[in-house]
């Protein structure tokens, strides 16, 4: 049959070989393996592709057109006829081969193509519609030439792959000759029915399953894939996260709704679109919570990795401890960045994402460490509690301002800050390009007081400004003349009003203030209300225990005293271990009353029913009005209390003042740059030139112009230009950025660049003070030349921080340096420092010897360690030189961090 079907003329039929050939072809279409498809210009070049591989040019290959004689074209058509019900069946396979519609159908109806080639089988088969168009003509035949199609199609309907697959088929009363129905070209003709394929919507009812199978395939895909720009991944329904996370806060932190605002801000446009966001509340308005969700969305929604920078060491580590327990369920990394502990770069995870926590300096060299290795890709969120602290001053703020611009230089990364009340908080969106979210919500009532002298008064806002205090009444305390000596402040009287059932926190000025009022009120306690000592007793006296134990057998006999009464103090002279036991214990109602520094209003979360400021200063200096919100906003305890109180003593003579501070945010947020001789400037373009984001003098200018700085240049009278190029001049006159250029630091020299030294890659990696560059490269250089390698006591002066601020004691010093074998004492010799130095300073004399005062104050903290190096206890070492055992534990993490930033200078 086939034999006859050659003789009678050319049928168009698929060899068994091109139709298995279909079939895997339909089976590829039929796949989701078309999802990924390329885009439109890469289909058009497969067009041009198919006219390449004829010898012919086309243009001359199509122009030709051959009229063929009339019995050859009744041949044809007969022959047509014979094979209609083949035809019409090959016809509907190409169809679905194609994925054309009946529309797209007819546009194959007016071209019909005869190729040169020898005597094979056919192997396509001619539609109808070329069947009918050949009849209407009166046309011989032809056969179509279309070479081999293969192309990935990017269809904005359906995202198909389409593929072509057809071969050259001929006839030899046809060879050498080409025939055209019309006056187009082939090639136009081709172009325009492929590309109108590509704008079309097809719909096929032999993919309708396939659709669905795609449907669900992208669902899948779109869960797993990373943040597109401008778009939100939901996983679940509790804003974009799965409900298991609903489920978590419920278990880990008790909370089963979320505040009104917390759910708003977490709607907000700019949170779906994934923009830069300022949001302001009052402290414990639950600000941390919806940075907690944020954090998982980025993690688990978006996988990629999230910075937390927090202020406080302490605040890092009780930060690592609670969200821990949702990193074990939901499956995330946290990774601790405080002190001593973290890793540069950190290791590179191939299918769990991670939440770095850190300190504002930690979380500096780990952003330089990403830019430097090219990873900031990875890092999808940055959320800055505190962020007001870039207005702190010194080296912090500058530090965090550091951090803000070179994610916005060199990372798509969103920037999320949480700070308090501020009147230029405009600035700081300006900066961050970022939105602000406001409320003055609180999830209990605040009631403020002033108490001067007898009187309290209550702090009524909504009264004139110019007077907020109403007097609310006069204290009657049942005070001895005796008690009124030892207590003129009532403090006694204030906190017997609420405790035991109720939880009091009494910031004071002074870490000293603290010990002496948690002795003296436990004392009065002891005399007049002895029955307190009987209240948890058992578990005071665990604590107690805990506490000898944790110190080896040693306790603070002030501890030891006021704990009996459910009293404290908390402040940085505390070992880790031993906060860490108060704060639990004032957690569970063991303890009832702590008296405490400013720290921890900006530390641990610890509320209270009452708060009491003994006085409105800080260390010497007024409070601000961000400190008094802080303090005043641990009043009060949510799902305990409905309201919490705050009672600020003063003298008459603050009155000015405090009602000053009383009358709203006056605090500003400035750029912290330009401190103490623009080191901020200096230390951001030696790191900016480290790391390549400044490699001119015209960058180094722009890069200031995108700062926070140049944004508040007039308020601060600061000329920015200026200070960008002394500062430059700087760098390069102490030979840590090379600049060549005839002009150095001049903006409009085109031709000038800017790279760092060894000496200043050294001063930038390993996160040095440039106060201590010069200091710190003579004491390496003179280890090399004469080290003592007979103890480790010259390797421990040199891993010694420079700035450690200490008083010593010269008795102290005299005996620690006496205690010193012969061998030990060359390493002072070797440094500078002689035994009749320390001799004359302990007699109290006048050396007029020049010292090295830093050098000498230096090897003190250095003793410090050599004792600690020797086994003794941290608690030794603080009575030996009679310093806090919290400034001892705090040295020793010091130095371990400036040991890691020697190894990176010397690297």
């Amino acid at each position: 049959m086939l034999m006859e079907q050659e003789e009678k003329g050319p049928v168009c039929k698929r060899t068994s070989g091109k139709r298995r050939r279909h079939d895997n072809v339909s089976k590829r279409t039929s796949s989701a393996s078309y999802l990924n498809s390329s885009k439109k210009e890469s289909y058009e070049s497969a067009i041009e592709d198919v006219f390449s591989l004829t010898n012919t040019s086309s243009d001359s290959l199509f122009d030709e057109s051959i009229h063929l004689s009339d019995d050859n074209s009744n041949n044809f058509i007969k022959n047509i006829d014979c094979e209609k019900q083949s035809e019409d069946n090959m016809d509907d396979s190409l169809s679905e081969y194609f994925f054309l519609s009946s529309t797209q159908d007819k546009s194959r109806e007016n071209i019909v193509c005869h190729t040169p080639t020898h005597d094979i089988k056919p192997d396509l088969s001619c539609s109808k519609g070329e069947t009918e168009n050949i009849k209407s003509s009166g046309l011989d035949t032809s056969r179509t030439i279309v070479e081999v199609v293969h192309s990935d199609l990017n269809m904005s309907s359906n995202n198909r792959h389409l593929e072509i697959d057809t071969k050259a088929v001929e006839t030899p009363s046809t060879a050498g000759k080409i025939f055209v129905v019309n006056s187009s070209s082939i090639k136009d003709k081709l172009k325009k029915r492929l590309l109108g394929n590509v704008g079309s919507v097809t719909v096929q009812k032999n993919v309708e399953e396939n659709v669905r199978n795609e449907a669900i395939f992208q669902a899948q895909l779109d869960a797993s894939q990373i943040r597109k720009e401008g778009s939100s991944v939901d996983i679940g329904p509790f804003y974009g996260l799965p409900a298991k996370v609903q489920q978590l806060f419920e278990k880990y932190r008790g909370i089963s709704k979320f505040y009104d605002w917390q759910d708003e801000c977490l709607k907000l446009e700019a949170v779906k679109e994934h923009r830069n966001l300022i949001y302001t509340l009052p402290t414990s308005g639950g600000k941390t919570l919806v940075a907690e969700v944020l954090i998982m969305r980025e993690l688990l929604c978006y996988q990629r990795d999230a910075l937390l920078v927090l202020p406080f060491v302490s605040i890092v580590q009780e930060k690592v401890k609670t969200i821990s327990e949702f990193a074990t369920e939901l499956g995330f990394l946290v990774e601790e960045y405080a002190g001593s502990k973290g890793r540069f770069p950190p290791i590179r995870r191939r299918e769990k994402k991670s939440l770095y926590i850190a300190t504002i300096e930690k979380a500096h060299s780990l952003v330089n460490s990403l830019i430097d290795t090219n990873r900031m890709e990875s890092l999808g969120l940055v959320v800055v509690d505190e962020l007001h602290m870039v207005g702190e001053g010194g080296s912090r703020g500058a530090t965090l301002e550091s951090i803000l611009l070179k994610l916005i230089l060199k990372s798509e990364a969103q920037i999320v800050g949480m700070s308090a009340t501020l009147n230029n908080i405009k600035d700081l969106q300006t900066f961050l390009h970022a939105e602000h979210f406001t409320n003055d919500f609180r999830p209990v009532t605040l009631k403020e007081y002033i108490k001067v002298e007898d009187n309290i008064f209550k702090v009524n806002r909504q009264m004139h400004e110019e007077e907020p205090l109403e007097h609310d009444r006069i204290v009657t305390f049942p005070y001895s003349s005796e008690l009124l000596k030892q207590d003129p402040d009532h403090l006694l009287g204030l906190v017997m009003e609420i405790l035991p059932e109720n939880s009091c926190l009494m910031f004071c000025a002074t870490k000293k203030h603290c010990e002496n009022v948690a002795l003296m009120l436990s004392k009065l306690i002891n005399k007049s209300h002895r029955h307190l000592a009987s209240i948890k007793e058992d578990k005071k006296k665990q604590l107690l225990a805990e506490l000898s134990q944790d110190g080896e057998g040693n306790m603070c006999p002030v501890l030891k005293y006021t704990i009996q009464f459910g009293i404290a103090y908390h402040h940085s002279g505390l070992t880790a271990d031993e906060r860490r036991l108060i704060e639990d214990a004032y957690s569970d109602g063991i303890l009832c009353l702590l008296a405490c520094t400013s720290t921890l209003a900006a530390g641990v979360n610890l509320p209270a029913k009452r708060v009491i400021l003994r006085s409105p200063y800080v260390g010497m200096s007024f409070i601000k009005y961000s400190q008094y919100k802080q303090m005043t906003g641990r009043a009060g305890r949510a799902g305990i209390d409905t309201s919490g109180e705050s009672i600020l003593i003063m003298k008459a003579q603050d009155k000015a003042k405090v009602k000053d501070l009383l009358a709203g945010p006056k605090d500003l947020c400035h750029s912290s740059l330009a401190y103490d001789g623009m080191k901020g400037i200096k230390s951001l373009l030696l790191s900016a030139v480290g790391l390549k984001i400044v490699t001119s003098t015209k960058s180094a200018f722009d890069l200031m112009n995108q700062s926070l700085l140049h944004i508040q240049a007039s308020a601060l009278d600061v000329d920015v230009t200026t200070a960008t190029r002394e500062s430059l001049q700087y760098l390069i006159d102490q030979e840590l950025v090379v600049c060549k250029s005839r002009n150095p630091c001049d903006e409009s020299d085109a031709q000038d660049s800017l790279c760092v030294s060894s000496l200043g890659q050294a001063t930038f990696k390993g996160a040095v003070d440039q106060d201590f560059i010069t200091e710190l490269y003579r004491d390496l250089q003179t280890a090399i030349r004469s080290l003592n390698v007979v103890s480790h006591l010259h390797l421990l002066y040199l891993v010694t921080p420079y700035d450690v601020a200490v008083n010593i004691d010269w008795n102290i010093y005299l005996n620690q340096y006496y205690r010193l074998t012969e061998a030990e004492l060359k390493v002072p010799d070797l440094i500078g420092i002689t035994e009749r130095y320390i001799s004359l300073k302990a007699a109290g004399h006048t050396v007029r010897k020049k010292t090295c005062e830093r050098a000498v104050n230096r090897f003190y903290v250095t003793l410090m360690l050599w004792d600690l190096y020797n086994q003794k206890s941290i608690w030794e070492v603080a009575d030996r030189f009679s310093q806090p055992r919290g400034f001892v534990q705090n040295l020793l993490s010091q130095s371990v961090a400036f040991a890691s930033s020697v190894f990176h200078f010397c690297q």
